[in-house]
């Protein structure tokens, strides 16, 4: 997923950087290229007029019961959430711990243990015999920064298969729905077929049920003409019986380094979120749906990395469209390969570190069902609509907001059933925003995201 490779281009040449270090759109599938078109299902409309709670996952859509009425305040459901971590005894801790979200890092080092610990880190990815084993004493060192670890289910997993800071195994290889090498490292043969590595998945099953496999896919799942995966490559849709988890990464920013195929997706950082919808919609048995950010100019000689409020903003509507996990890519080639290259940008580190901040903060509610049809928004451009969930704890209302294009737009809100005001809490922001007759409106800038409480117990009525 993220380590350089050589992958059939259409143009019958390698490139050197992450499996999937250019990002992508889906062509002729969803709209995903469209300047107006939301993402996911929640049927928003080209001209902004958003309804629902923004169709990020369709999950957790139990019947509603309960809930308490007021004299000018809708009536807040109460809805099951399904748990895609539950069926699990030593899998992820979101399982049995709503206040646990995952947000993971991709290939780092023991050694870089303690920094991931203060960026928020809570899962380390991808680590086998391979590629930097974790041994016991490594994963005992994971343990005392309260970081766990999916890893590769070889010897040196196995031989520590009773360690509970191990939460799920990582299926080897890394991206088998891309083009893959050689055996003597030269370009390439076509993609592993899904039933080789369903068939691998039933193995580890079998070797260890307690825990979550996990399968990282490339960009083809958000970009259905990424030419990495070769020519008369399978459907993506046909591996999502190999993993309980399914990541795949995708780089918006860092394709606009690309080459041409790649520059294609430049910079629509939305791809993350639509990826995620294809997931849930390819989902077999509700799978975890996870997708990597970027953090880092990947590939040596790039000019175009992401701005934290860019890396921001892709985490957010990926957590809107329904994603289970985040994970961060943090190495960089440039000028030269540094493992844990996020640290070369004291700004970004800041900023990736509120975010995951934030997310924990919010895990709660992120860990809980969307409530439908109770707020919905317009956007006030219809190039750039405002993608939205709900999500509610008690008598609060928890509306996540992004524009979901490039541009500028106002987002014109209306809570169902409520006919009074108040106020509604832009979280992390130290502001507020006037509610009217259950309507409120606020400013969304390049990438913006706004998270807003509104407590309706303090509501007044007209």
């Amino acid at each position: 997923m993220n380590h350089p490779s050589c992958l059939v281009l259409a143009g019958l040449f390698c490139v050197v950087g992450c499996g999937s270090s250019g990002s992508g759109s889906t062509t002729g599938s969803g709209g995903a290229f469209a300047t107006g078109g939301a993402i996911g299902s929640g049927g928003k409309s080209a001209t902004g007029g958003t309804s629902g709670n923004g169709g990020s996952t369709g999950r957790g859509g139990s019947k509603a019961t309960g809930g308490t009425t007021g004299a000018c305040v809708p009536t807040v459901p109460t809805i099951a959430w399904t748990n895609p971590y539950a069926g699990w005894s030593r899998g992820i801790p979101t399982g049995t711990d709503p206040t646990f979200f995952p947000i993971a890092v991709w290939l780092q080092g023991s050694w870089h243990a303690t920094e991931m610990g203060q960026l928020g880190i809570n899962i380390y990815v991808g680590n086998n015999a391979g590629t930097d084993p974790l041994a016991a004493s490594d994963l005992a060192t994971l343990k005392a920064q309260g970081i766990y670890a999916i890893i590769g289910q070889d010897s040196v997993g196995l031989a520590n298969i009773d360690d509970p800071t191990i939460v799920g195994w990582w299926a080897s290889p890394d991206e088998p729905d891309n083009a893959q090498d050689k055996s003597d490292g030269s370009c390439c043969d076509p993609p592993i077929a899904p039933a080789t590595i369903i068939s691998n998945y039933n193995a580890y099953k079998a070797a260890d049920p307690t825990r979550p496999i996990y399968v990282g896919l490339g960009q083809g799942v958000a970009y259905d003409g990424w030419e990495g995966r070769g020519s008369n490559a399978p459907p993506e849709s046909g591996y999502m019986p190999a993993g309980d988890i399914v990541d795949f990464d995708i780089y918006p920013y860092n394709n606009c380094d690309g080459d041409a195929n790649e520059q294609v997706t430049c910079g629509q950082f939305w791809l993350n979120a639509y990826g995620i919808d294809r997931i849930h919609q390819w989902s077999t048995r509700g799978q975890a749906a996870w997708t990597d950010i970027e953090t880092t100019t990947i590939n040596k000689g790039g000019t175009h990395p992401p701005t934290p409020q860019e890396t921001r903003s892709e985490v957010w509507l990926s957590l809107i469209h329904g994603a289970g996990g985040i994970a961060y890519f943090v190495d960089t080639w440039n000028p030269s390969f540094r493992e844990d290259g996020i640290f070369a940008d004291a700004t970004m580190t800041s900023a990736v570190t509120a975010l995951n901040k934030q997310i924990k903060v919010l895990a709660p509610q992120l860990n809980s069902a969307n409530i439908p049809n109770l707020v919905s928004v317009g956007s006030s451009n219809a190039a750039a609509p405002i993608d939205m969930m709900v999500k509610a704890k008690g008598q609060t209302l928890y509306v996540f907001a992004a524009i979901s294009r490039g541009g500028t737009a106002t987002g014109s809100f209306t809570v169902a059933g409520m006919s009074g005001g108040g106020l509604a809490t832009v979280a992390g922001e130290s502001r507020t925003v006037e509610i009217a007759a259950g309507r409120f409106s606020d400013a969304f800038a390049a990438n913006d995201v706004h998270i807003y409480q509104i407590d309706l117990t303090t509501a007044t009525c007209p």
